[in-house]
């Protein structure tokens, strides 16, 4: 599939923005709106947060973020020590600690790729202790500067790309971190499997576009705002925009997008 002319991708994107307004209307989705307020975080919950970013990938993102805060709870020797996580997780021998990610949270693994996790994990520890004294908020605390951030975030093994901008966003909006609604101009899509299937069959980037590609289309496209296309891409590449099957007469973006009725294979 190719893209679509400039008229086209700019109907795509006001689809889509309403779409997105339609989400923070609904009263089941908190995680589009945008805080009031900066939220003050303990190093625990930090621990836990950034644990959650990590394990969001490939699996269920409540399941992720729930076993990230669990991680954290169970792994911290002293609460009142920062460091006591990373420490914990850095002096665990390997085979124990893969052990601990496959069958730890009652015989059920805490991720699928548990053998990769269980050597992020440690590089992690290393970087935390080394870097921040264990404690998360100094990698975004006091810190307007997204590109900054950005940086300190792709420097922890374990995260890419897409987890990067995706917890840039979750900072910026849900958390009112890095300046809160001052941030979005610097604030990209995660270009995840859902977001990259509803840009290609909209037309917005054409197939086997790069995270790169995906990342600056929402910058041209939505220069205000680019990660505003990502909850709406997310939603519709979930609910209506499957990999085969699509529900294209029920998607909002029918009557825009150039790929209805036309997409029936993996993208």
């Amino acid at each position: 599939m190719t893209t679509a002319g400039p008229r086209t991708k700019q109907k795509v994107v006001v689809s889509l923005r309403e779409h997105e307004k339609k989400l923070r209307r609904r009263v089941d989705s908190e995680w589009t709106r945008w805080a009031r307020k900066p939220t003050r975080m303990t190093h625990e919950k930090a621990n836990g947060f950034l644990l959650g970013a990590i394990l969001d990938r490939a699996v269920n993102a409540d399941r992720a973020w729930d076993n990230g805060e669990w991680v954290a709870e169970v792994l911290t020797r002293d609460p009142n020590d920062p460091k006591s996580l990373w420490t914990n997780l850095r002096s665990m021998p390997a085979v124990r600690l893969r052990n601990f990610l496959r069958y730890g949270r009652g015989g059920r693994a805490v991720h699928r790729y548990y053998k990769g996790f269980s050597r992020w994990l440690k590089e992690t520890a290393e970087v935390m202790i080394d870097e921040y004294n264990g404690d998360p908020r100094k990698i975004w605390n006091a810190q307007r500067d997204v590109n900054v951030v950005r940086e300190r975030l792709l420097e922890i093994p374990g995260i890419g790309t897409g987890i990067a901008e995706m917890t840039l966003l979750i900072l910026a909006r849900n958390k009112g971190l890095l300046g809160g609604r001052k941030a979005k101009p610097h604030i990209n899509v995660k270009p995840d499997v859902h977001v990259r299937r509803v840009f290609i069959r909209s037309g917005l980037v054409k197939r086997g576009a790069s995270d790169r590609e995906v990342m600056d289309t929402a910058r041209e496209l939505a220069p205000d705002f680019p990660g505003s296309l990502d909850a709406p891409c997310w939603d519709i590449g979930r609910k209506y925009c499957r990999p085969r099957r699509p529900d294209c007469a029920e998607c909002p973006l029918t009557a825009v997008c150039p790929g209805t009725g036309l997409s029936t294979r993996r993208e």
